[in-house]
């Protein structure tokens, strides 16, 4: 008995301080402010496990979802990420869905919403919130910065996110000054591929569709703190606003939490790891309207718009793959022979206008180096796990969804490195 009580005791013990030693985890992440931005800052950093303390600069955080009903119109098929995570725990669903999403944010009740928040914060083990607290001094130190707030509690961090209205941080270093003006941020439809490729979030402002590059979320860091300067002219006190600032809160979470995790700067990020992070936790990067967020294919789509291979169209102020559309031996061409050495030879001895399934196994073959049996493997899963209509025929042109959906699975354009510019690196 007394032996079966130790045993008890020492696992109890042991058990007690694993827990004390988690909440007392150190953080490496600072997020700074109240609003939608800081909170998704906030918990992306927490779910790539970097240690993130969330300070709230009021004593409520979320004003503008709390204090009263909404009703959110906006353009439809752009919700992803944490933001669409928010949306599905207020309607209580374990699924992702565009149609849902449409109907929850018709009605959003503060209470629910309240409800929301805090059954998601509550699953963030790698976050602590501070409310009511205020950043009262800064300075550089070894491994990052050093922080003290109001309360006089001390923290040493490598990296942080400024999403407060204030920007107080740059104030705090006697460096507002020296933050150059940022260039103006095109609509998605306006950007070039290589822009395509570095981008890390989207969604709509002031009644267009824009993408958040990398280097336009660079635009505003200095030495670890990522301020929103740059990405002001998207950012809007309107409810139609707050899906892209989730989507940019997001976005600067993960980034800033790329410093704190591989200890490093910010040139030295990995365009397609950080996007790759991104895509893990279901961010809609590429706003493609016609493919639904449950859609079987999403990922690969998301991955293949990023490899900048086709670009969407635009029409009635939405934006799209135009995933019906027939692949064209013109338009992938060009890009082939930058992403597969050995397509060169293959485009000399193959010249047509659209792409049938004939011609396109037997590119992925010679620039994936695949056999014969990929294409049984198509056939077999054409309707149960690809999700295609229809029946599998060789003469049939190849759509643009199908393109994605089988180039993603067999060699992927998206694995091929680029720099922070969106050049591929060879």
């Amino acid at each position: 008995m007394y032996r079966q009580i130790l045993v008890f005791f020492l696992i109890w013990f042991a058990v007690d301080n694993m827990l004390y030693a988690q909440k007392t985890k150190k953080p490496e992440l600072l997020v700074y402010g109240h609003d939608m931005l800081s909170f998704a800052a906030a918990v992306q950093g927490a779910k790539s496990d970097v240690p993130t303390l969330w300070v709230v600069d009021a004593q409520d955080i979320l004003p503008e979802l709390f204090t009263q009903q909404l009703s959110i119109e906006n353009l439809p098929a752009l919700d992803g990420g944490i933001w669409m995570e928010l949306l599905m725990e207020v309607g209580l669903s374990k699924q992702r869905n565009d149609s849902l999403a449409i109907v929850i944010k018709k009605d959003m009740s503060p209470r629910l919403v309240q409800n929301a928040v805090e059954r998601i914060l509550s699953k963030q083990t790698n976050l602590t919130v501070v409310r009511g607290e205020r950043i009262e001094s800064l300075k550089p130190v070894k491994k990052g910065w050093e922080v003290v707030l109001t309360n006089k509690h001390r923290y040493q961090v490598r990296a942080m996110v400024d999403g407060s209205n204030e920007q107080q941080l740059p104030t705090l270093l006697s460096q507002e000054n020296t933050w150059a003006k940022p260039g103006r941020i095109l609509p998605i439809s306006q950007l070039e591929k290589e822009q395509y490729r570095t981008l890390l979030a989207s969604g709509e402002a002031a009644g267009d569709i824009y993408g958040v590059s990398l280097q336009q979320l660079l635009f505003s860091e200095r030495d670890g703190i990522f301020s929103i300067l740059g990405v002001q002219q998207l950012l809007s006190d309107e409810s139609t606003g707050l899906p892209i600032k989730a989507a940019i809160g997001q976005a600067m979470g993960a980034a800033a939490s790329y410093l704190a995790f591989f200890k490093t700067t910010s040139d030295k990020i990995d365009v397609r790891k950080l996007q790759s992070e991104l895509l893990l936790y279901g961010a809609r990067i590429v706003p493609y309207q016609d493919i639904a967020i449950e859609d079987v294919n999403f990922g690969a789509v998301q991955r293949l718009g990023l490899s900048g291979i086709f670009k969407g169209s635009t029409k009635d102020r939405g934006f799209y793959l135009g995933k019906e559309k027939a692949v064209t031996f013109a338009e992938i061409e060009p890009i082939f022979r930058q992403l597969y050495s050995r397509s060169q030879l293959w485009f000399v001895d193959n010249t047509d206008e659209e792409m049938t399934w004939a011609n396109f196994l037997d590119l992925i073959r010679f620039v994936g180096m695949r056999g014969e049996e990929i294409e049984k493997q198509i056939e077999k899963d054409w309707s149960s796990k690809l999700k295609f209509e229809g029946s599998f025929d060789r003469e049939a042109q190849v759509s643009r969804y199908q393109f994605a959906a089988i180039l993603d699975r067999y060699a992927s354009a998206y694995v091929k490195a680029i720099n922070q510019d969106g050049q591929f690196v060879q």
